[in-house]
């Protein structure tokens, strides 16, 4: 076998085996989020993530509704998710493990 059919044959088996890992790099996992804190801050990075694609809003929390309802359109008009609304922090942690 010469230097190039060697090169030839590598880089095709380089290219077929790397295939099941390009594919799997298509799929993403979404990750349930729960925000506490809906201001200017945490929307930010709430804005973020559902941009990454990797998230679904399941929950919001702010003891501010005058933050918390316009947080909540933003999320459902963005992707869909229609969160869950919370005043208090502990009660949403409460409901953690009954999942969301």
């Amino acid at each position: 076998m010469d230097r190039r059919e060697f090169v030839k044959t590598t880089a095709a088996s380089t290219v077929f085996s790397a295939l099941p890992l390009l594919s799997a790099l298509g799929k993403t996992t979404k990750y349930r989020t729960a925000l506490v804190g809906t201001g200017w801050w945490g929307m930010n990075i709430l804005r973020e993530a559902m941009q990454a694609g990797e998230s679904k809003v399941v929950a919001l929390c702010d003891v501010d509704r005058n933050y918390l309802l316009p947080a909540s359109e933003e999320v459902t008009k963005l992707n869909g998710d229609k969160p869950k609304l919370y005043g208090d922090y502990r009660e949403l942690l409460a409901k953690r493990s009954r999942r969301l």
